[in-house]
């Protein structure tokens, strides 16, 4: 092989290594930064994926870094997140954590409510309380049971205005 054929070879193999590499590093969070991990229980993830935003008082301070299954059936699935150590002192061990979706049919985050200031801060690994999510399917079925119930009241009051109808046109003729 001649020396310009190993020199191309070479700054192909060197830029493929190099291409791996930042896109490895492109997809992992808080590299640089410390993090300690949080975890939380849910009956449901709705839809929640790994590397989902962590967000705290709506600013991103985290990502969700595995979840995971049930060993057997009646417990819960867990969120395991990857949070910023900077917020170690923010959040509390009585913090509250939810998934709540970006706007209509956005993506799906996690949000952490920090807790109140006499509760201790958040070690790591501690188990935090967790709020069901709300799913878009559910508020379409309490939504459906509104307008059952207004379709119901808009019938009976056609049905009262057909009776007042009935009596004034008696009054009328002087029944």
């Amino acid at each position: 092989m001649s020396r310009i054929a190993r020199l191309g070879a070479f700054i192909v193999g060197a830029l493929l290594i190099l291409t791996f590499v930042v896109f490895r590093i492109g997809d992992k969070d808080f590299l640089f930064s410390s993090t300690y991990h949080l975890q939380a229980p849910f009956d449901n993830v709705a839809g929640l994926g790994n590397g989902a935003e962590v967000r705290l008082g709506g600013v991103r301070v985290g990502t969700v870094g595995m979840i995971r299954l049930p060993g057997q059936a009646g417990e819960k699935v867990l969120v395991v997140m990857d949070v910023e150590s900077s917020t170690r002192k923010l959040i509390r061990k009585d913090a509250v954590v939810s998934i709540e979706t970006e706007g209509l049919l956005g993506n799906k985050h996690v949000t952490i409510m920090a807790g109140s200031k006499d509760a201790p801060p958040v070690n790591e690994g501690d188990t935090l309380q967790s709020q069901p999510p709300l799913d878009f399917s559910d508020l379409i079925k309490k939504t459906e049971g509104i307008l059952d119930t207004t379709q119901s009241a808009l019938h009976n009051v056609n049905d009262a205005t057909a009776d007042m109808r009935s009596i004034t046109t008696k009054i009328d003729r002087g029944q």
